[in-house]
């Protein structure tokens, strides 16, 4: 069988359509999966750290150790660290917060919560240091007469935060005492909220021991910084509102440049990944 030039460049040129049809349809589908890949992306990056979560720069160094470790403690205006806030999940003790509309100068602040609703605190020295005491309100009861009474003791409502599940240390002025019977109370502390205890409308618990002890009201938390000798908290504004809570810290971006900023939400996403896979 016999077969013309004209045949072999008919063939040719068949082979060369199909060719470039082949490769148009790989670049026009890798360019829209490519695509569809980076929409993907920013869709979770604007869900997750846009709409349910806010951005806030640290100042200051009322957070110390945990934020800011580096700022000076009387420098309230420099900021090393930055964090992001979940808008919309559960405050729990021991997370840290962001505080709106308890300063006066209307400014945020970031502290952490270390009491809830219907708790009963204090804060006193045990041997040379300074304490946080707690009575969760599920260890509190009544006796026989009415009268409260915790299931605790005070030795067992002691908190160890250094030592706690949330890994964090804190600062205390071990110096700003105040004296009353057999303890020695944080000054800050007491002149808040034990002081007037006659004229006052908080709730009290005085322990068999004689330690005081002020419940935290209903819808209401105590907030206090880390770096306890200097931080402007609970023991300042008084209970925080949940109402005026923002929402607590998921993700911490330390020395806050874009690039650490980045990094840390891509670390994020990577530990997020490795969850779904291992369950």
């Amino acid at each position: 069988m016999k077969y013309s030039g004209d045949n072999f460049v008919s063939y040719n040129e068949k082979k060369k359509e199909e060719t470039k049809s082949i490769a148009w349809y790989l670049t026009t589908h890798i360019t829209l999966y490519i695509v569809l890949i980076f929409f993907l992306i920013f869709f979770a990056w604007y869900t997750y750290f846009v709409v349910t979560h806010r951005y806030y720069i640290v100042y200051g160094p009322s957070m110390k150790p945990t934020l800011n470790a580096q700022v000076a403690d009387n420098d309230e205006n420099s900021a090393m660290d930055a964090v992001y806030v979940n808008l919309y999940d559960d405050i729990e003790v021991g997370d840290i917060v962001v505080i709106e509309g308890v300063s006066a100068s209307s400014e945020s602040i970031i502290k952490r919560v270390v009491a809830e609703s219907g708790d009963y605190v204090t804060i006193a020295k045990s041997g040379d240091n300074f304490y946080l005491y707690r009575i969760p309100k599920s260890m509190m009861s009544q006796n026989s007469h009415g009268e409260k009474e915790s299931l605790l003791s005070d030795s067992e409502a002691q908190v160890i935060e250094s030592e706690s599940a949330s890994g964090y240390d804190v600062i205390w002025d071990e110096s700003s005492v105040f004296i009353d019977g057999n303890y020695t109370y944080e000054f800050k502390f007491y002149d808040q909220f034990l002081l007037n205890m006659a004229n006052s409308n908080f709730d009290y618990y005085i322990s068999s021991s004689g330690l005081k002890y002020v419940c935290v009201p209903e819808g209401y938390t105590l907030c206090l910084g880390d770096n306890r000798a200097v931080s402007a908290d609970s023991r300042r504004y008084g209970f925080m509102s949940y109402e005026n809570i923002v929402g607590n810290v998921e993700l911490f971006v330390y020395d806050y440049s874009f690039g650490n900023r980045v990094l840390e939400v891509i670390k994020y996403y990577y530990s997020q990944v490795e969850d779904f896979f291992a369950r």
